[in-house]
């Protein structure tokens, strides 16, 4: 069963258009997105890529199945603005790619341009914006995020993988999205397993690993709130009961 069922799209023949836009971040997640089409040769006859400012030539938005963003969005740019309404006129799903666009990033963290250049300082994840929060159905964490991950998530989107599928719909409703939530979600409930995973997927060192403990340790001040350390841990998403107290 192929995603264009749950569309409830006739046309055998059809191709699910995707799009990849991009607000305030690096373009590290968009030059990821392409790098996962290497491996995806065998899924391009099911996916046509309708636009993206690095690969398309238009300007207009066009009409899409699925748009992929990627950084975030500054509230006081006009071009930004303008292009999160026309985005919420023209995408049926979309999808939060990398930290900045799931969660603010190091977005969160900049104070604007120095002077005399304006001022941009108020940056918000594409989660967040109450405009298009009903059709932004996954978050992708990662800075960025690991093409092979991108790769194995566009294939379960087109397989309408639920199981797969669950923890990136999951991950549209955190609100932290940093190291701590490791400690919250994980080590202080006593599921990890001191795999130093974790501190692996880190992409600044804010998670480092402790040997004469076996568990993580967490620097608060080097955390740019990517959310690559919650999922690559195994232990995160799993439905463990949650202890009640009396």
């Amino acid at each position: 069963m192929f995603y264009r069922d749950k569309l409830s799209f006739e046309d055998e023949e059809f191709k699910l258009k995707v799009g990849f836009l991009h607000f305030s971040s690096c373009s590290g997640c968009q030059v990821a997105f392409f790098d996962m089409f290497e491996e995806a040769v065998e899924i391009l006859d099911t996916v046509e890529l309708v636009y993206s400012n690095m690969l398309t030539k238009r300007r207009d938005l066009p009409r899409m199945d699925v748009a992929f963003v990627e950084g975030a969005l500054c509230i006081e740019d006009p071009h930004h603005l303008h292009l999160v309404k026309e985005l919420q006129k023209k995408a049926k799903l979309i999808v939060a790619v990398g930290g900045c666009a799931s969660f603010g990033g190091v977005r969160r963290l900049s104070c604007g341009n120095q002077l005399p250049q304006p001022q941009h300082q108020s940056f918000v994840p594409i989660t967040e914006v109450d405009l298009v929060k009903p059709k932004v159905k996954y978050a992708i964490p990662g800075c960025p995020p690991n093409p092979s991950l991108l790769y194995s998530f566009l294939l379960a989107l087109l397989e309408i993988n639920e199981d797969f599928l669950l923890p990136f719909e999951l991950m549209t409703f955190s609100t932290r999205a940093s190291g701590m939530d490791i400690f919250v979600e994980v080590v202080n409930k006593g599921f990890c397993v001191g795999c130093g995973t974790c501190s692996t997927a880190c992409p600044t060192r804010a998670i480092t690993y402790n040997y004469e403990c076996s568990r993580p340790a967490f620097n608060p001040g080097l955390c740019v709130y990517c959310g690559s350390c919650l999922a690559a841990c195994p232990q995160s998403f799993k439905p463990y009961p949650q202890p009640t107290y009396t």
